[in-house]
Parts: structure tokens; sequence; C-alpha cells
């Protein structure tokens, strides 16, 4: 049973132990009556038991009081500066993100006023060099949405260029905004759009995974481009460079089975060529106006293209080969990873969608276990989105 107090304490102190991550704090609250019963649990029994690592299990036994202190600490900070610090448990806790990411952040830092649940959430995402065509588009697109969806959300990182727009067009049309940080409170970044922070939590709000005490990094905005992508109905990139970070958003959307659209634009920009690089892969819809998104958010949206895009990589072969089936005795694979390889040599490319149905799996689950998989090697992803053994 989760005790909101107590259990939140002693979840913030598990947040200090390296080695320790979300999905293991979720494992744990689901194994113990509080979390607070792990702490008492000698450094043996949490190896053994828990199946923590040796460093991990010594911190819990051994220095059960810094770590205290340190959750202490954070719920000091969140008070003061007005944060609520919301755990998966919560009902604010943004469902979405429980359902498509196994490893979804434990704890979010939320400061605002907007509802993060039972609306349509929209996130728009793009280049911080925007052009005119891009601000143009951001603009009209936001505006229009306010017309058919006047409750939706709409989220972004709070960067330049196309994330402020996204959130100053949302205030200006009367829709809420939602500004996901790569850094923790109370640092805004740039520091320059410290002027939109009222306004966007007055109509909307600020959330970030990272703790009080935790540095900002490269890496963070990263993750926090997980977010926007986890916590969205649809995931729409205006512009962006053929290496640009709004790419990160659009490929977990893609892995986590959110619909994304793209910009189509100009191929000689490079703010164009993210854009026009993900419709081409048949990774994105091509969206012109929030004619496009209401469709796929009604459910009308034709997919008949990406699915043929997703062919390409066998259909284009004149002839067709048998998928190879691997030596799967030779693979250190656990139970759920050795069904999805056992199932890919059989069925041959299969999108993750279809492979989650077939194995009675979320998608959320076959998403972490491909992205496993494919960083080992074992499969790869095809160019239109489905997956084969490498």
């Amino acid at each position: 049973m989760w005790n909101s107090n107590s259990d939140i304490l002693y979840g913030l102190a598990l947040t200090f132990v390296h080695g320790v991550g979300s999905a293991k704090i979720k494992e744990l609250s689901q194994k113990f009556e509080t979390l607070g019963d792990v702490f008492a649990l000698p450094e043996k029994v949490l190896v053994e038991q828990c199946r923590l690592n040796e460093s991990a299990a010594n911190a819990i036994a051994n220095n059960s009081v810094t770590l205290l202190r340190l959750a202490e600490r954070e719920i000091e900070a969140a008070v003061k500066n007005s944060v609520r610090i919301l755990s998966i448990y919560d009902v604010d806790y943004p469902s979405s993100m429980v359902k498509r990411r196994s490893d979804t952040p434990f704890f979010l830092y939320y400061k605002g006023t907007a509802s993060l649940n039972n609306r349509k959430i929209i996130s728009v995402v793009g280049t911080r060099n925007m052009t005119h065509y891009g601000k143009i588009f951001t603009e009209s697109f936001v505006a229009d949405i306010s017309k058919r969806y006047p409750d939706a959300l709409i989220v972004s990182g709070l960067a330049r260029g196309v994330d402020i727009t996204a959130h100053c067009a949302a205030l200006d049309n009367g829709l809420d905004t939602l500004a996901v940080m790569g850094t923790s409170f109370p640092t805004i970044y740039p520091a320059d759009h410290r002027r939109y922070v009222n306004d966007i939590m007055a109509h909307g709000g600020l959330m970030t995974q990272f703790q009080f005490q935790s540095s900002t990094d490269n890496k963070n905005f990263v993750e926090r481009n997980r977010i926007i992508a986890a916590i969205a109905d649809v995931v729409v990139v205006v512009e962006s460079k053929g290496n640009g970070g709004s790419l990160y958003t659009a490929e977990w959307g893609h892995r986590l089975g959110v619909p994304v659209c793209a910009l189509p634009g100009d191929y000689t920009r490079v703010q164009s060529e993210g854009c026009n690089n993900l419709i081409r892969s048949g990774k994105a819809h091509l969206v012109t106006s929030a004619v496009d998104v209401d469709e796929i958010l009604s459910g009308n949206h034709d997919d008949s293209f990406l699915r043929r895009v997703s062919s390409i990589s066998v259909s284009q072969n004149p002839v067709q080969k048998s998928p190879q089936k691997p030596d799967l005795s030779a693979l250190d694979l656990d139970g759920d990873k050795r069904l999805v390889v056992e199932y890919l040599s059989s069925a041959g490319t299969t999108h993750k969608d279809i492979i989650a149905r077939e194995l009675d799996k979320s998608i959320a689950e076959i998403s972490d276990i491909l992205f496993d998989l494919e960083m080992d090697g074992i499969v790869r992803e095809t160019m239109g989105g489905g997956y084969e053994m490498a």
C-alpha cells in the first residue's frame, strides 16, 4: 500500500543510490508494504532478494541516515519553491507515461495549474534556429488546434526557436502549455526565457524529472525529450536539422507507439533535413496543418503510406530470403527477450505494435526489449520502422 508521505521520503532516498533507477524503485514499491521496509533489510537480503548490486545494497544498509537527509532536503526545496513531487502512484502523474514507459521516472517535479491527464496532449518540437516558415506554421498550427481542441495541452521544451514559439502561441490562443525542462528547479534554461515562466505556470506548468540537488548535464536534455514524447498523443516536428535534438523526441515517440508528424520543407535548407528524412523513412506522417493531426487524433488517418514504406526493405529485394534463425543457445537472453527473438526469427520484418499484440505485451515493454536487442546487435530497425534479425 503506497503511503504518499513516508514512501515519497524513502523513494526519494533511493533516487540518490547509484544503480537504483526508476524501474527498480517501482519494483521495490510493489514488493514491499512500504519503501521504508527496504531500509530495514540487511545487505545480504538486498542483494539476494531485491537483486541489487553490492554497492547499492551497501549504501542502503549502511548509509540510510545520509540518504534520508538528502531526501528531506529535496522535500524542503520542493516546499520552498512550491513544487509538487509526483510519484507514479499520484493521480496527477501523467498516466500516458506510465502506460508507455516501463522505465518512466518514478518521480516528476511539477509546478503549475494544468491537468496532465484526460485531455488531448500535443507535443510541438523543433530547431532553435527556426526559419520564418517554421514560425508561421507553428503559430497557425497551434491557433487552429485551439479551435479544434480548446482543452488541448501544448507541450514543448522551453528552448529557443520552435519550442518557445509553440508555448507562446498556446498562451496567445487560450491553451494550456507545459514546459518540460532539462534542468532542475529553480534553474531556467535559457535564462532569458524566465520572463515567460509566470504565464506558463498560470496557464499550464513547468515539469522536470531532475532533483533539486542534481547538476545540469547535456544528457538531461535527451531525457527531457523522452518525456515530451511519452506524454503526448501526437508529436509534431516543425523543423530540424539532420542531426537535430528534436529527432530524439521523434525517435522516442516512434519507439513508444506515439504518432509522429513532420512538416516537409525546402530541401535546400538544413532546417528541413530532419523532417524530410522522417517523412521519407516512414517514421512520420506528413503534416501541413492541424487537419492532419486532427485526423490522427480522431483515428481517421490513412497510414497505408507508412505501412508501404515499412515493407520497402523486404519488397525491394527481387529474391525473398527466409529469415535466418539464430542459434538461441549462443545468446544470453532472458524470457521476454528470447520470446521476441524467436518471434522475429520466425515472422521476419514486423512492426513493434504487431509484436506486442502477438506476444500479449504492452508497446512500452516491447519498445524497451527491442531497444536493448538493437543495442546488443541482435535486431535492427528497417527504414520504415519495422524490426528484423540483424
